[in-house]
Order: structure tokens, then sequence, then C-alpha cells
């Protein structure tokens, strides 16, 4: 049996909207672009939600609007993607890589604390693997030394800390719709704000300085940043499916802890109750990640490794990041796998997983 380790879940709702779409004859940012931006600023309460092309620039975008820059540092979790970091790199200013906690792989904060300089413009923090991190303290830090919080909500959809949707406490929240994300447009992204300035300002850079195409004043420096309305149009029909979607990764999630209870080799990530929290990959931690996850390829099961620390990138060098210990962030990465997780997995799919993870550890142990 193949089972990949992530399929997005498309079905003929999505093609329907894509050739509405197209038969409408504008497939520009137009109609259903608005749709979606409404529908996620319904779902998630932020005053203003603006498309992007991706998760990534969302967050360039952020940085550079708040004038984040050179001679400027931001402080980020070393434990996530790369493109959290790269973001405030490509701006001139310098990412701080803080540690991150071993039950929920959030920022530190005590380590967000040690990182702390004059230097010190922004915090990022990241709500990996849909689990929120803890807005309260880090915003209460931000408060005390005057700093803007750009969180980096990629993963985050349908996560909530107290009352309040992720994304949504600091100046910017940015959010990503990759195809592996809880619900996709293929490429795409969204900043989140409450602020009318910012989302002003954000409105000006993604469309070459100005607000309104077929105007050629400029008031504005700024880029092509806008999507297409085929994208918002699969994104339409993936909001509405969004409380299943949750719901199916909860079921699959809830599947592997039953089928894998009894392998003591393996172990599941924490659930600190921190906010609400929305299965976002289905993760293991094991002794021997890399030799299970060969193990797991050659039996056609789709795995990867955990993220990579970002102060052992080798993009990131002693001139353009400040490292900091972060002994948690690589004990993590030791020891993460993450199965499949896609929504459409069917039954017998993840007992395969689960029972080719239970045969690798009677055989080869």
């Amino acid at each position: 049996m193949k089972v990949n380790q992530f399929d997005p879940y498309l079905t003929k709702d999505e093609i329907a909207s894509v050739v509405e779409t197209i038969k409408a004859n504008w497939i520009t940012e137009g109609k259903k672009t608005a749709q979606f931006q409404e529908m996620l600023q319904d779902y998630c309460k932020a005053k203003h939600v603006i498309l992007l092309p991706n998760g990534t620039l969302a967050l360039y975008v952020a940085l550079m609007i708040l004038g984040i820059g050179p001679g400027d540092e931001v402080i980020v979790p070393a434990f996530t993607f790369v493109g959290s970091a790269t973001s405030i790199a490509l701006t001139g200013a310098k990412p701080v890589f803080a540690d991150v906690n071993m039950d929920d792989f959030n920022i530190s904060i005590d380590s967000l604390k040690k990182c702390l300089s004059k230097k010190t413009k922004a915090i990022m923090p990241v709500h990996i693997y849909g689990q929120a991190a803890r807005m309260d303290q880090i915003m209460k830090i931000a408060k005390a030394h005057k700093l803007l919080v750009v969180e980096d909500a990629a993963q985050g959809l349908g996560v909530f800390f107290g009352k309040k949707h992720v994304g949504t406490f600091g100046e910017v929240g940015c959010m990503s719709f990759y195809a592996d994300k809880t619900i996709t447009t293929g490429e795409g992204g969204a900043l989140f704000t409450n602020s009318d300035e910012i989302a002003d300002r954000c409105r000006y850079f993604k469309n070459q300085g100005r607000l309104n195409r077929g105007s050629f004043v400029h008031p504005y420096m700024g880029f092509n940043f806008r999507v297409t309305d085929l994208q918002a149009a699969v994104g339409v029909i993936q909001m509405k499916k969004l409380d299943w979607i949750i719901k199916r990764k909860a079921e699959n999630e809830a599947l592997y802890k039953k089928l894998l209870k009894d392998v003591a080799q393996v172990e599941f990530p924490v659930d600190t109750r921190v906010g609400t929290r929305v299965p976002f990959r289905i993760n293991l931690l094991v002794q021997d990640p890399q030799v299970l996850s060969d193990y797991l390829t050659k039996k056609d099961v789709g795995v990867r490794r955990f993220f990579y620390p970002l102060d052992h990138q080798p993009c990131f060098t002693n001139k353009n990041s400040i490292k900091k210990p972060c002994p948690n962030a690589y004990k993590i990465f030791e020891r993460g796998i993450s199965l499949p997780s896609g929504v459409g997995l069917s039954t017998a799919q993840i007992k395969y997983v689960c029972n080719s993870i239970k045969e690798y550890y009677t055989t080869t142990k």
C-alpha cells in the first residue's frame, strides 16, 4: 500500500469554483478574492485580512511596512520553517534565534528574555504544528519593552489562545495556504491586522505603491504581490470545509494514538492545553527517526523529519543572524518524525502505517 505524506483534500467543489471563475472571465483579484478575505475575517475576527502570494512573503511584507530593516533585531524561535527567519534577514534586519519548549516546541519565554537587546525591534512567535504559543506572556514582554509583534500563524488556522484566534494578538499576523496547510489554495498567504494604517500600507505595498490597478500614479514604492481569483476560488470552498477538516485531523490523530499506544518506543508530543490545538502534523518522538524514516520509505509510507534548527542552517552565519544557545531545538529535531497526515487518509491506510511501525520495532530490535 502506498501512503503519501500529505495530499491536499480537493474535490469536485473546488473544480467547479475554479471553472465558474474562468467562465466569469475575471481571474485577477476580484469577487472571489474579496469573498475569501471576508470569510477569513469572519472566522478569525481580524479587522483586516489581505491576501498575498504565500506565507513567507506575508511575513516579509509585514516586517517591511512596520519599518524593520538594517540595524534591527527580531527574535524568532530556532525551531520553525526557514521562511520565518529569511523573511527577517531579507529586510536587512538580523534574526535572533531563541530556544523552544520541549513540550509544545513553541518559543521559550525564558530564552526569549535572554535574547532581548537594545537593538530588538520585534518578536516573531510561531504557532508551531497547530499549537498556540504563550501569547499572554509574549504580549506582556512586548508591551514592557515597546516591541512589535509579528505572529507566524502559517500552521495556525483554527487555533485559538483564549478567545482570540492566533495571528490577531500582535500588530500583524501571517498565514499560509500552501498545499500542506490546514486549508490550501496551492500557493497563498494572508496578512491579518486590526490597524487601519497597517492595512492601508499593506495594500499600497502589494500593488506597486498604489491602491487601484489602472492608475499610473504611484504615491509609494511597492511590489506586485497580488493573488488571483483562481486561488481565492479554491480558498472559498476550502473555508466551507474548515470545521470538517479540523474534525478529521483530530480523528486521524486519535486513531494513530490508539493503534500505537502499546508501542513503547514511540511518544506523541504533549498537548499542553495552551489554547486550542489543531493537529497540523501527526508527529512522533523516537530515538532513531532517520532509520525509522528510511524503513517506512521502503514500505511506501511518506514521512518527513522535523525542521532542522535555524541556528544550524548553513544559510545563517554570524554576519546575518545572532545565534543563542538552542539545545532544545536540536534535541527535538534529533527525535522527530512526521507521519502521513492528510485528511483524506482511510482507516486502512493509517492501520498500514502503524503496522509498519510495529513491524519495524518488532523485527529490527
